[in-house]
């Protein structure tokens, strides 16, 4: 690996000259990295973090890091499974993805969250509450803490205060750790007064005001994901997490009354109480197409949204409940059948309410859209060859014009040429072709979905969806645009 002078590779802005370079003196016997997690798996912003790799062979690979946010800055450290992040002022916080790479390949990425809170590592012995009582932290703080081995409970003190409500919520599954956490609140007798397992996934999260001031306990362990035939807590290195705690008062529930909406729109709402709907009027003309979508679980809240559109009478014309696969948020597309004004309802699906139920809803005209899936993450180029890349095309609505799909941001010496995709859309493939002198390179590239005329041009980035194993529910990021391209050079 590069001394810890030099700077390892971070998002689009290092030159292929200096991949090439740094890859020419790289063992010939290097092969692709597996990283398997990274402790802690973020930081604060504007901090200086270490952080330990685990994976296979990191100490004999010697690879390069590479973070998709460039103003995180990646340095080698003292060893080949250690790195330092430096995380810019500038930076805006939430998740990101790290890969480690040698000139044979790259790992899978693997996400790390970077957040506005003080971090703290978890401090061993924290099995039980008895010792920590006199080290308890004032609230909003990030711990970052790993469940090490089987049977692996993790304890921490907090400051809790009167009337003041606290949100504990962890990431594990979420990150990609192969866990099913849960988590407990305890109070100052050790006497369990609230408790959290699954929510949008398998990531726990618990919500609690005091009734008095006080030092609670937030206890963590995990069982086994995919699930094991057995319930026994597990551990691992790889069962590493993020645990927040915050505190605030809750916030105001809006008052209930219909809305008058103007689309296009795009706005914020919240079902507040048990049982509440929020209700949208809007007019339209017979034959209007609209394109009605909702984020919620998207956005982390545990509203199990439901959308539906009434006439006048309040007659139900059409609803939408789950979206497509994994994803739990509505959508609908809807045409007017006649002029006149209609109501849009929002709604939970099992009637429950609270300040967190907050949603993202959107209405607009539909146009057409194109959507495109690609069949890994990474692939290796060798001088003189091609390599195949696969890509599965969504076709939303109808267009008049070509759609086409193109391999860009590719190395010097790398070539592709574009390829038509049907009308209704399918599976097509790129070939990537490199030329016999192609130079040894690593570097993210990407693929376009372009539309042609009479259709207003459109233009979409393929992605690939991060590998994970038996997903419940979604990770911190869920797909990327950014595949990596291994280009290795002739032997001489």
């Amino acid at each position: 690996m590069t001394s810890a002078e030099g700077r390892m590779t971070t998002g689009w802005s290092l030159p292929l000259l200096v991949l090439v370079q740094v890859m020419a003196a790289m063992p010939l016997w290097a092969a692709a990295p597996g990283l398997e997690s990274i402790f802690p798996a973020g930081g604060q912003v504007g901090q200086r973090v270490d952080i330990r790799l685990a994976g296979k062979d990191l100490d004999k690979n010697a690879p390069q890091a590479w973070c998709s946010e460039p103003k995180v800055a990646v340095i080698a450290g003292d060893k080949p499974t250690k790195l330092v992040l430096n995380i810019g002022p500038e930076v805006q916080a939430g998740p990101c993805l790290l890969r480690l790479f040698t000139q044979e390949g790259s790992s899978a990425p693997r996400i790390l969250e970077i957040g506005h809170l003080p971090e703290h590592p978890e401090s061993e012995p924290n099995d039980t509450i008895a010792a920590l009582k006199s080290s308890a932290l004032a609230m909003n703080v990030t711990f970052n803490g790993v469940l090490e081995k089987a049977g692996d409970v993790d304890t921490y003190a907090l400051q809790g205060q009167k009337g003041k409500r606290l949100t504990l919520e962890l990431h594990g599954y979420a990150l990609g750790s192969p866990m099913d956490p849960a988590m407990r609140l305890l109070n100052d007798r050790g006497v369990e007064i609230a408790g959290g397992h699954d929510t949008h996934n398998l990531d726990p999260r618990i919500q609690h005001t005091p009734t008095a001031d006080g030092t609670l306990f937030v206890q963590v362990f995990a069982f086994a994901h995919p699930p094991a035939a057995d319930v026994a807590l597990k551990g691992g290195a790889s069962h590493v997490y993020r645990l927040s705690a915050t505190e605030g008062s809750a916030p105001s529930p809006p008052t209930e009354e219909s809305k008058a909406l103007t689309i296009p729109a795009l706005m914020n709402g919240c079902i507040a109480q048990a049982r509440e709907e929020d209700a949208y009027r809007f007019p339209v003309k017979k034959g209007d197409d609209l394109q009605i979508t909702l984020r919620a679980q998207a956005l982390r809240s545990p509203l199990d949204a439901t959308l539906r559109i009434q006439d006048t009478d309040g007659k139900v014309l059409q609803q939408a409940d789950d979206g497509e696969k994994e994803n739990l948020d509505p959508a609908l597309r809807w045409k007017a059948p006649k002029d006149g004004t209609f109501t849009l309802i929002v709604a939970d699906r099992f009637r429950q309410g609270s300040p967190d139920h907050a949603y993202e809803l959107s209405v607009k005209p539909f146009t057409p859209s194109l959507l495109g899936l690609l069949d890994t993450h990474a692939y290796v180029l060798a001088a003189g060859k091609t390599v195949e890349v696969k890509l599965n095309v969504k076709v939303i609505g109808t267009f008049s014009g070509k759609i086409q799909a193109r391999a860009v941001q590719l190395p010097m010496g790398v070539t592709s040429e574009a390829v038509e995709v049907p009308a209704k859309g399918g599976e097509v493939k790129l070939t990537l072709k490199a030329t016999p002198e192609a130079a040894a390179s690593q570097a993210p590239f990407a693929v376009q979905i372009v539309t042609s005329a009479p259709d207003p041009i459109a233009s979409v980035l393929a992605s690939y969806a991060i590998p994970f194993t038996e997903p419940r529910g979604d990770l911190l990021i869920t797909t990327d645009t950014r595949p990596w391209l291994t280009v290795t050079a002739q032997k001489p």
